[in-house]
Protein backbone atom coordinates (compact mmCIF):
# COMPACT_ATOMS: atom_id res chain seq x y z
CA UNK A 1 0.00 0.00 0.00
CA UNK A 2 2.76 2.49 0.87
CA UNK A 3 4.39 2.18 -2.55
CA UNK A 4 1.22 3.42 -4.18
CA UNK A 5 1.57 6.99 -2.96
CA UNK A 6 4.86 7.64 -4.75
CA UNK A 7 6.05 7.32 -8.33
CA UNK A 8 9.46 6.21 -9.50
CA UNK A 9 12.36 7.55 -7.45
CA UNK A 10 13.50 9.62 -10.41
CA UNK A 11 10.20 11.46 -10.70
CA UNK A 12 9.92 11.86 -6.93
CA UNK A 13 13.38 13.42 -6.90
CA UNK A 14 12.52 15.78 -9.74
CA UNK A 15 9.24 16.83 -8.17
CA UNK A 16 10.92 17.69 -4.92
CA UNK A 17 13.93 19.40 -6.45
CA UNK A 18 11.55 21.72 -8.26
CA UNK A 19 9.70 22.21 -5.00
CA UNK A 20 12.95 23.50 -3.56
CA UNK A 21 13.23 25.99 -6.40
CA UNK A 22 9.67 27.29 -6.38
CA UNK A 23 8.93 27.31 -2.67
CA UNK A 24 10.95 30.42 -2.03
CA UNK A 25 8.62 32.23 -4.40
CA UNK A 26 5.52 31.31 -2.39
CA UNK A 27 5.04 33.69 0.56
CA UNK A 28 3.01 32.48 3.50
CA UNK A 29 2.74 35.63 5.60
CA UNK A 30 2.88 39.36 5.09
CA UNK A 31 5.10 39.75 8.15
CA UNK A 32 8.02 37.77 6.75
CA UNK A 33 11.81 37.88 6.80
CA UNK A 34 11.93 39.82 3.57
CA UNK A 35 9.43 41.42 1.24
CA UNK A 36 8.93 40.21 -2.30
CA UNK A 37 6.19 42.72 -2.95
CA UNK A 38 5.05 45.44 -0.62
CA UNK A 39 1.81 46.68 0.82
CA UNK A 40 -1.47 45.77 -0.85
CA UNK A 41 0.04 43.26 -3.30
CA UNK A 42 1.61 41.20 -0.54
CA UNK A 43 -1.75 40.93 1.21
CA UNK A 44 -3.44 39.95 -2.05
CA UNK A 45 -0.85 37.24 -2.72
CA UNK A 46 -1.34 35.88 0.78
CA UNK A 47 -5.13 35.72 0.40
CA UNK A 48 -4.86 34.16 -3.04
CA UNK A 49 -2.49 31.45 -1.88
CA UNK A 50 -4.69 30.55 1.04
CA UNK A 51 -7.37 29.81 -1.54
CA UNK A 52 -4.96 27.83 -3.72
CA UNK A 53 -3.96 25.68 -0.75
CA UNK A 54 -7.63 25.11 0.00
CA UNK A 55 -8.29 24.40 -3.70
CA UNK A 56 -10.68 27.29 -4.27
CA UNK A 57 -9.24 27.93 -7.70
CA UNK A 58 -11.75 30.38 -9.16
CA UNK A 59 -11.44 32.64 -6.11
CA UNK A 60 -7.65 32.47 -6.31
CA UNK A 61 -7.67 33.32 -10.02
CA UNK A 62 -9.80 36.40 -9.34
CA UNK A 63 -7.33 37.70 -6.75
CA UNK A 64 -4.28 37.10 -8.95
CA UNK A 65 -6.03 38.73 -11.91
CA UNK A 66 -6.50 41.85 -9.80
CA UNK A 67 -2.77 41.88 -9.00
CA UNK A 68 -1.97 41.73 -12.71
CA UNK A 69 -4.41 44.55 -13.46
CA UNK A 70 -2.89 46.77 -10.77
CA UNK A 71 0.79 45.81 -11.27
CA UNK A 72 1.19 44.53 -14.86
CA UNK A 73 4.98 44.92 -14.82
CA UNK A 74 5.48 42.75 -11.69
CA UNK A 75 6.05 38.99 -12.13
CA UNK A 76 4.02 37.91 -9.06
CA UNK A 77 0.49 37.88 -10.48
CA UNK A 78 1.49 35.86 -13.53
CA UNK A 79 3.45 33.36 -11.47
CA UNK A 80 0.55 32.67 -9.12
CA UNK A 81 -1.91 32.37 -11.98
CA UNK A 82 0.36 29.58 -13.23
CA UNK A 83 0.34 28.07 -9.74
CA UNK A 84 -3.42 27.65 -9.78
CA UNK A 85 -3.16 26.01 -13.20
CA UNK A 86 -0.50 23.65 -11.85
CA UNK A 87 -2.68 22.54 -8.94
CA UNK A 88 -5.54 21.94 -11.33
CA UNK A 89 -3.23 19.77 -13.44
CA UNK A 90 -1.77 17.66 -10.64
CA UNK A 91 -5.17 16.92 -9.11
CA UNK A 92 -6.53 15.90 -12.51
CA UNK A 93 -3.55 14.38 -14.36
CA UNK A 94 -5.72 12.90 -17.10
CA UNK A 95 -6.64 16.38 -18.32
CA UNK A 96 -3.87 18.05 -20.34
CA UNK A 97 -5.91 21.06 -21.39
CA UNK A 98 -4.31 23.16 -18.65
CA UNK A 99 -0.74 22.75 -19.92
CA UNK A 100 -0.57 25.44 -22.61
CA UNK A 101 -2.11 28.12 -20.40
CA UNK A 102 0.12 27.07 -17.51
CA UNK A 103 3.28 27.51 -19.59
CA UNK A 104 2.06 30.83 -21.02
CA UNK A 105 1.57 32.31 -17.54
CA UNK A 106 5.04 31.16 -16.50
CA UNK A 107 6.64 32.75 -19.55
CA UNK A 108 4.94 36.04 -18.73
CA UNK A 109 6.35 35.85 -15.20
CA UNK A 110 9.84 35.10 -16.57
CA UNK A 111 9.61 38.07 -18.95
CA UNK A 112 8.67 40.46 -16.12
CA UNK A 113 11.40 39.00 -13.91
CA UNK A 114 13.96 39.59 -16.67
CA UNK A 115 12.91 43.23 -16.82
CA UNK A 116 13.54 43.61 -13.08
CA UNK A 117 16.89 41.84 -13.30
CA UNK A 118 18.02 44.03 -16.21
CA UNK A 119 17.63 47.03 -13.93
CA UNK A 120 19.13 45.30 -10.87
CA UNK A 121 20.79 41.84 -11.19
CA UNK A 122 20.23 41.25 -7.47
CA UNK A 123 16.55 42.21 -7.41
CA UNK A 124 15.05 39.72 -4.94
CA UNK A 125 11.63 39.55 -6.58
CA UNK A 126 13.26 39.07 -9.98
CA UNK A 127 15.47 36.25 -8.69
CA UNK A 128 12.64 34.58 -6.79
CA UNK A 129 10.16 34.57 -9.61
CA UNK A 130 12.68 33.80 -12.36
CA UNK A 131 14.01 30.76 -10.50
CA UNK A 132 10.53 29.75 -9.40
CA UNK A 133 9.08 29.96 -12.91
CA UNK A 134 11.93 27.90 -14.37
CA UNK A 135 11.35 25.22 -11.73
CA UNK A 136 7.61 25.24 -12.35
CA UNK A 137 8.12 25.08 -16.12
CA UNK A 138 10.07 21.86 -15.78
CA UNK A 139 7.90 20.41 -13.05
CA UNK A 140 4.89 19.77 -15.26
CA UNK A 141 6.85 17.12 -17.20
CA UNK A 142 6.70 14.81 -14.20
CA UNK A 143 3.01 14.34 -14.88
CA UNK A 144 3.33 14.05 -18.66
CA UNK A 145 6.40 11.82 -19.17
CA UNK A 146 5.73 8.54 -20.95
CA UNK A 147 7.73 5.31 -20.82
CA UNK A 148 9.22 5.83 -24.27
CA UNK A 149 10.73 9.25 -23.70
CA UNK A 150 11.67 9.08 -20.02
CA UNK A 151 15.42 9.72 -20.26
CA UNK A 152 15.07 12.51 -22.84
CA UNK A 153 12.54 14.26 -20.62
CA UNK A 154 14.64 13.69 -17.50
CA UNK A 155 17.69 15.31 -19.09
CA UNK A 156 15.56 18.24 -20.27
CA UNK A 157 14.11 18.65 -16.78
CA UNK A 158 17.49 18.45 -15.10
CA UNK A 159 18.73 21.22 -17.38
CA UNK A 160 15.99 23.52 -16.10
CA UNK A 161 16.65 22.33 -12.55
CA UNK A 162 20.32 23.30 -12.84
CA UNK A 163 19.32 26.80 -13.97
CA UNK A 164 16.91 27.08 -11.06
CA UNK A 165 19.55 26.03 -8.53
CA UNK A 166 21.70 28.96 -9.68
CA UNK A 167 18.98 31.38 -8.60
CA UNK A 168 18.67 29.56 -5.27
CA UNK A 169 22.43 30.05 -4.76
CA UNK A 170 22.19 33.76 -5.56
CA UNK A 171 19.33 34.21 -3.11
CA UNK A 172 21.27 32.44 -0.37
CA UNK A 173 24.15 34.86 -0.89
CA UNK A 174 21.78 37.81 -0.43
CA UNK A 175 19.73 36.38 2.48
CA UNK A 176 21.93 33.84 4.32
CA UNK A 177 20.81 31.89 7.42
CA UNK A 178 17.21 32.15 6.33
CA UNK A 179 14.69 29.51 7.43
CA UNK A 180 12.90 29.58 4.09
CA UNK A 181 16.12 28.89 2.22
CA UNK A 182 16.56 25.91 4.57
CA UNK A 183 13.52 24.35 2.94
CA UNK A 184 15.15 24.42 -0.49
CA UNK A 185 18.44 23.13 0.85
CA UNK A 186 16.71 20.44 2.91
CA UNK A 187 14.79 19.07 -0.07
CA UNK A 188 17.93 19.22 -2.18
CA UNK A 189 20.08 17.36 0.37
CA UNK A 190 17.54 14.63 1.03
CA UNK A 191 16.61 13.79 -2.53
CA UNK A 192 20.02 14.03 -4.19
CA UNK A 193 21.41 11.34 -1.88
CA UNK A 194 18.21 9.27 -2.05
CA UNK A 195 18.12 9.33 -5.83
CA UNK A 196 21.75 8.29 -6.13
CA UNK A 197 21.03 5.36 -3.80
CA UNK A 198 17.87 4.22 -5.55
CA UNK A 199 18.75 4.94 -9.17
CA UNK A 200 22.46 4.29 -9.84
CA UNK A 201 21.98 4.81 -13.59
CA UNK A 202 21.01 8.43 -12.98
CA UNK A 203 23.78 9.05 -10.42
CA UNK A 204 26.49 9.99 -12.98
CA UNK A 205 24.19 12.62 -14.50
CA UNK A 206 23.38 14.03 -11.07
CA UNK A 207 27.03 14.22 -10.08
CA UNK A 208 27.92 16.26 -13.15
CA UNK A 209 25.11 18.75 -12.47
CA UNK A 210 24.71 18.96 -8.67
CA UNK A 211 26.73 18.72 -5.49
CA UNK A 212 26.34 15.67 -3.24
CA UNK A 213 23.50 15.48 -0.73
CA UNK A 214 22.93 14.18 2.79
CA UNK A 215 19.57 12.71 3.81
CA UNK A 216 19.99 13.18 7.57
CA UNK A 217 20.99 16.82 7.16
CA UNK A 218 18.13 17.32 4.73
CA UNK A 219 15.58 16.07 7.24
CA UNK A 220 16.98 18.36 9.94
CA UNK A 221 16.73 21.36 7.62
CA UNK A 222 13.17 20.50 6.64
CA UNK A 223 12.11 20.12 10.27
CA UNK A 224 13.59 23.54 11.05
CA UNK A 225 11.80 25.08 8.08
CA UNK A 226 8.52 23.46 9.17
CA UNK A 227 8.89 25.16 12.55
CA UNK A 228 10.44 28.52 11.70
CA UNK A 229 9.98 29.44 8.04
CA UNK A 230 7.82 32.39 7.13
CA UNK A 231 7.24 31.64 3.46
CA UNK A 232 7.58 27.86 3.16
CA UNK A 233 6.17 26.37 6.36
CA UNK A 234 3.31 24.60 4.57
CA UNK A 235 5.59 23.31 1.81
CA UNK A 236 8.09 21.98 4.37
CA UNK A 237 5.36 20.15 6.28
CA UNK A 238 3.94 18.70 3.08
CA UNK A 239 7.35 17.45 1.94
CA UNK A 240 8.13 15.98 5.36
CA UNK A 241 4.76 14.23 5.37
CA UNK A 242 5.58 12.61 2.04
CA UNK A 243 9.12 11.65 3.07
CA UNK A 244 8.11 10.17 6.42
CA UNK A 245 5.19 8.22 4.99
CA UNK A 246 6.43 6.94 1.65
CA UNK A 247 10.20 6.84 2.11
CA UNK A 248 11.25 6.75 5.78
CA UNK A 249 8.24 4.67 6.93
CA UNK A 250 7.89 6.89 10.02
CA UNK A 251 4.11 6.65 10.00
CA UNK A 252 3.50 8.32 13.34
CA UNK A 253 5.25 11.55 12.29
CA UNK A 254 3.56 11.44 8.89
CA UNK A 255 0.20 11.08 10.61
CA UNK A 256 0.89 14.11 12.83
CA UNK A 257 1.82 16.27 9.85
CA UNK A 258 -1.19 15.10 7.83
CA UNK A 259 -3.55 15.97 10.67
CA UNK A 260 -1.98 19.43 11.01
CA UNK A 261 -2.21 20.25 7.29
CA UNK A 262 -5.71 18.87 6.82
CA UNK A 263 -6.99 20.81 9.82
CA UNK A 264 -5.73 24.10 8.33
CA UNK A 265 -6.77 23.33 4.72
CA UNK A 266 -9.73 20.94 5.00
CA UNK A 267 -10.60 21.12 1.29
CA UNK A 268 -7.11 20.23 0.05
CA UNK A 269 -7.48 16.83 -1.54
CA UNK A 270 -3.73 16.11 -1.40
CA UNK A 271 -3.63 16.68 2.35
CA UNK A 272 -6.76 14.56 2.83
CA UNK A 273 -5.24 11.84 0.66
CA UNK A 274 -2.21 11.55 2.92
CA UNK A 275 -4.31 11.78 6.07
CA UNK A 276 -6.51 8.96 4.80
CA UNK A 277 -3.52 6.76 3.92
CA UNK A 278 -1.85 7.52 7.27
CA UNK A 279 -5.07 6.74 9.18
CA UNK A 280 -5.30 3.45 7.25
CA UNK A 281 -1.70 2.59 8.11
CA UNK A 282 -2.35 3.41 11.77
CA UNK A 283 -5.52 1.26 11.62
CA UNK A 284 -7.73 4.19 12.62
CA UNK A 285 -10.77 2.77 10.85
CA UNK A 286 -13.26 5.32 12.17
CA UNK A 287 -11.16 8.23 10.95
CA UNK A 288 -10.50 7.05 7.41
CA UNK A 289 -14.09 5.86 7.03
CA UNK A 290 -15.37 9.31 8.00
CA UNK A 291 -12.76 11.19 5.95
CA UNK A 292 -13.42 9.25 2.76
CA UNK A 293 -17.17 9.74 3.03
CA UNK A 294 -16.49 13.48 2.96
CA UNK A 295 -14.19 13.04 -0.05
CA UNK A 296 -16.82 10.99 -1.89
CA UNK A 297 -19.50 13.60 -1.27
CA UNK A 298 -17.20 16.29 -2.69
CA UNK A 299 -16.38 14.19 -5.74
CA UNK A 300 -20.07 13.62 -6.40
CA UNK A 301 -20.63 17.38 -6.07
CA UNK A 302 -17.81 17.94 -8.63
CA UNK A 303 -15.83 20.29 -6.42
CA UNK A 304 -12.57 21.68 -7.75
CA UNK A 305 -9.84 18.99 -7.62
CA UNK A 306 -12.28 16.19 -6.74
CA UNK A 307 -12.41 13.91 -9.77
CA UNK A 308 -13.06 10.29 -10.67
CA UNK A 309 -9.74 9.43 -9.02
CA UNK A 310 -10.86 10.82 -5.68
CA UNK A 311 -14.20 9.01 -6.01
CA UNK A 312 -12.33 5.76 -6.70
CA UNK A 313 -10.06 6.23 -3.70
CA UNK A 314 -12.95 7.13 -1.38
CA UNK A 315 -15.07 4.14 -2.43
CA UNK A 316 -12.13 1.80 -1.97
CA UNK A 317 -11.43 2.84 1.62
CA UNK A 318 -15.08 3.09 2.64
CA UNK A 319 -15.41 -0.50 1.49
CA UNK A 320 -12.28 -1.53 3.36
CA UNK A 321 -13.57 0.18 6.51
CA UNK A 322 -16.78 -1.84 6.36
CA UNK A 323 -14.72 -5.01 5.97
CA UNK A 324 -12.37 -4.21 8.83
CA UNK A 325 -14.55 -2.62 11.49
CA UNK A 326 -16.52 -4.56 14.08
CA UNK A 327 -20.09 -5.01 12.92
CA UNK A 328 -19.31 -3.87 9.37
CA UNK A 329 -21.83 -4.68 6.67
CA UNK A 330 -20.40 -6.95 3.96
CA UNK A 331 -23.04 -5.99 1.41
CA UNK A 332 -22.00 -2.35 1.87
CA UNK A 333 -18.32 -3.30 1.66
CA UNK A 334 -18.92 -5.16 -1.61
CA UNK A 335 -20.92 -2.25 -3.06
CA UNK A 336 -18.13 0.26 -2.50
CA UNK A 337 -15.28 -2.07 -3.47
CA UNK A 338 -17.09 -3.14 -6.64
CA UNK A 339 -17.68 0.48 -7.69
CA UNK A 340 -14.08 1.40 -6.86
CA UNK A 341 -12.99 -1.49 -9.10
CA UNK A 342 -15.22 -0.21 -11.94
CA UNK A 343 -13.81 3.31 -11.65
CA UNK A 344 -10.25 1.97 -11.63
CA UNK A 345 -10.86 0.06 -14.82
CA UNK A 346 -12.34 3.19 -16.39
CA UNK A 347 -9.29 5.21 -15.34
CA UNK A 348 -6.88 2.57 -16.63
CA UNK A 349 -8.88 2.03 -19.84
CA UNK A 350 -7.01 -0.53 -21.97
CA UNK A 351 -3.76 -0.26 -20.03
CA UNK A 352 -2.39 -2.59 -17.37
CA UNK A 353 -4.50 -2.73 -14.24
CA UNK A 354 -2.94 -1.06 -11.19
CA UNK A 355 -2.89 -1.95 -7.51
CA UNK A 356 -6.31 -0.41 -6.92
CA UNK A 357 -7.92 -3.17 -8.99
CA UNK A 358 -5.88 -6.01 -7.49
CA UNK A 359 -6.45 -4.88 -3.90
CA UNK A 360 -10.16 -4.17 -4.46
CA UNK A 361 -10.76 -7.67 -5.82
CA UNK A 362 -8.75 -9.27 -3.00
CA UNK A 363 -10.83 -7.37 -0.43
CA UNK A 364 -14.02 -8.36 -2.26
CA UNK A 365 -12.97 -11.99 -1.89
CA UNK A 366 -12.43 -11.42 1.83
CA UNK A 367 -15.86 -9.81 2.15
CA UNK A 368 -17.49 -12.81 0.46
CA UNK A 369 -15.65 -15.12 2.89
CA UNK A 370 -16.87 -13.12 5.90
CA UNK A 371 -20.41 -13.31 4.47
CA UNK A 372 -20.05 -17.07 4.09
CA UNK A 373 -20.18 -17.06 0.28
CA UNK A 374 -17.21 -19.30 -0.40
CA UNK A 375 -18.02 -19.81 -4.10
CA UNK A 376 -17.72 -16.10 -4.93
CA UNK A 377 -14.74 -15.70 -2.58
CA UNK A 378 -12.82 -18.37 -4.50
CA UNK A 379 -13.79 -16.76 -7.80
CA UNK A 380 -12.36 -13.41 -6.67
CA UNK A 381 -9.12 -14.94 -5.33
CA UNK A 382 -8.62 -16.68 -8.67
CA UNK A 383 -9.19 -13.38 -10.47
CA UNK A 384 -6.52 -11.76 -8.28
CA UNK A 385 -3.99 -14.35 -9.42
CA UNK A 386 -4.59 -13.23 -13.01
CA UNK A 387 -3.95 -9.57 -12.17
CA UNK A 388 -0.56 -7.86 -11.66
CA UNK A 389 0.85 -8.66 -8.22
CA UNK A 390 0.94 -5.65 -5.91
CA UNK A 391 1.52 -5.55 -2.15
CA UNK A 392 1.85 -9.37 -1.93
CA UNK A 393 -1.74 -9.82 -3.13
CA UNK A 394 -0.94 -13.08 -4.95
CA UNK A 395 0.43 -14.62 -1.76
CA UNK A 396 -2.67 -13.57 0.20
CA UNK A 397 -5.03 -14.84 -2.51
CA UNK A 398 -3.22 -18.21 -2.63
CA UNK A 399 -3.43 -18.50 1.15
CA UNK A 400 -7.17 -17.69 1.19
CA UNK A 401 -7.85 -20.23 -1.55
CA UNK A 402 -6.64 -22.86 0.90
CA UNK A 403 -7.94 -21.30 4.12
CA UNK A 404 -10.95 -18.92 4.05
CA UNK A 405 -10.33 -15.38 5.24
CA UNK A 406 -11.47 -14.61 8.77
CA UNK A 407 -11.48 -11.25 10.51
Amino acid sequence: MTNSVCKSWTLVFLRCLFGALIACAIPRKAECQWILQGGKMDGQVHRGLERVYNMQFAAADSIFDSIIAEEPSHPAGYFYRATTMFWRAVTNPDNTTYDAEYKAWLQKSIDRSDSLLEKNPKDIAGLFYKGGAIGMRARIYEYRVGPGDAMDIIQLILGDAKKGVRYLDELEDIIPDNSDILFGRGVYNYYVESEEEQNPTLAPILRTMFATGNKAVGLQMLEMAAQNASYTKVEAKFELMHIYYALEKNYIRAYQLAQDLASHYPNNVQFLHYLGFAAYTENNVAQYDSLYRVMLDRARARRDAYTIRQAREAMFFIGVAQLKKYGGNMDTALYYLYNSDLLSRKINMSGQQDWWVTDAELYMGEAYDVRGDRKNAVLLYQRVLNLPDHNRDHADATNYLHTPYRR
